[in-house]
């Protein structure tokens, strides 16, 4: 399964697993900010001028969903979240010390108090879901996947109502109306599908593959042996294992690896951009970042260059609205971050030496594999731990 991009500067719990079949709601949002911090470490919103439109008086700041951001301010001894519009006006404020994710779906999965469950809030701020749940995902493809107290995976509707008894011993979140459930004991895992309904879609007896992925576009990655392809929603393979690693599809594409170099197939297994490049991300917005040894590019869906990166390599691996963070660290240890356009424009920059971190890029190929993904999600600002 395709290695990739993992932010996690402010680590959000019960984070969401897998791709989703629809689009993340935090890349589709059309709010044209992005956070940003300044050279002390503070934390606001530019516009596509570069210019800050919400003020650095924030210790975090996340991408817009929902058309609110989630900005954080940290005490010496707790600290508080809050939604901002666009404009830098408070629309919602959380309990001091009560962790809160950006929406997902118009759905944020947060605490109502300090060390209380979890449930869901609306864009208005009122309680959609009772914080009923010790453990419990985002919303995806319209469902939430939770946990019961003996350990076993359920799923609940917007409305709060169980539409998958809690009664599987492992299920990934829901993608392209199929969640994907785990059943044996370690070392003889296997894997199928099902609906929401809680009816087996496709049966883990399945013979095709030693472990599969979620679906998105329809299609889920699996391998067989040392080989990896695709299979469709009835669980026939659909894209011979052919391949050393595959990623998701997106906009109509995945990575593919063969003999360290990965290029990317359409749906029907066609190769479309040879296998030619040392690393690459997904495609979003018709781009997508590939690199060729240590030197970065953006690419098309054709696979033209649209500009290379020189120095500097993606931070956030996608543009959102038509703008990208990326980074480059000179001879001393100072590390400039700069949001550019589609055009390689600069639009803002900031030279930070030994203060606050953009994102890091974590990449664990087996546990990425075995564990939780995170979503096409990113914030800028100061790590901090929730109890």
């Amino acid at each position: 399964m395709k290695k990739s991009f993992l932010y996690v500067a402010v680590l959000a719990l019960c984070a969401t697993a897998f791709v989703s079949c629809e689009p993340n709601t935090q890349m589709t949002d059309g709010t044209k900010v992005w956070p940003a911090f300044n050279s002390d470490g503070k934390c606001g919103y530019i516009n596509i001028k570069g210019t800050f439109v919400v003020p650095c008086i924030y210790d975090d700041a996340a991408l817009f969903s929902s058309g609110l951001g989630r900005v954080l301010k940290e005490g010496t001894t707790d600290f508080t979240l809050s939604f901002i519009n666009a404009k830098g006006d408070t629309k919602i404020t959380i309990p001091s010390n009560a962790w809160v994710n950006p929406f997902c779906e118009d759905m944020s999965l947060g605490q109502m108090a300090e060390g209380s469950n979890w449930g869901f809030r609306d864009p208005s701020g009122k309680l959609a879901i009772a914080a009923i749940y010790e453990d419990v995902n985002d919303f995806s493809n319209g469902a939430a996947i939770f946990v019961n107290s003996d350990g076993k995976y359920g799923a609940i509707d917007k409305s709060g109502k169980i539409i998958v008894q809690a009664l599987w011993d492992r299920l990934a979140d829901f993608s392209c109306e199929l969640a994907r459930y785990r059943t044996g004991k370690a070392g003889d895992y296997k894997y199928g599908f099902i609906d929401k309904t809680g009816k087996i879609a496709i049966d883990a007896s399945f013979p095709t593959w030693d472990i599969v992925w979620s679906f998105s576009e329809n299609l889920a990655p699996f391998a067989s042996g040392t080989k990896e392809g695709f299979i469709d929603k009835k669980g026939n393979v659909a894209i011979l294992p052919l391949y050393d690693e595959v990623g998701f599809f997106s906009e109509g594409l995945a990575s593919v690896e063969l003999n360290d170099k990965w290029g990317y197939i359409d749906t029907k297994g066609n190769m479309k951009i040879q296998t030619m490049y040392d690393d690459c991300t997904d495609f979003w917005e018709g781009l997508a970042f590939v690199a060729s040894g240590t030197t970065w590019s953006v690419i098309d869906k054709k696979g033209n260059v649209k500009f290379g990166l020189g120095d500097y390599e993606p931070e956030i691996g996608f543009f959102h609205n038509g703008v990208t963070l990326i980074s480059k660290e000179d001879v001393s240890g100072k590390i400039e971050y700069r949001y550019v356009n589609t055009k390689n424009e600069p639009i803002y920059s900031v030279l930070v030496d030994g203060g606050p971190k953009a994102p890091q890029k974590v990449i664990n190929k087996q546990e990425k594999k075995d564990k939780k993904l995170m979503k096409h999600t990113y914030t800028l600002g100061k790590t901090i731990t929730v109890k």
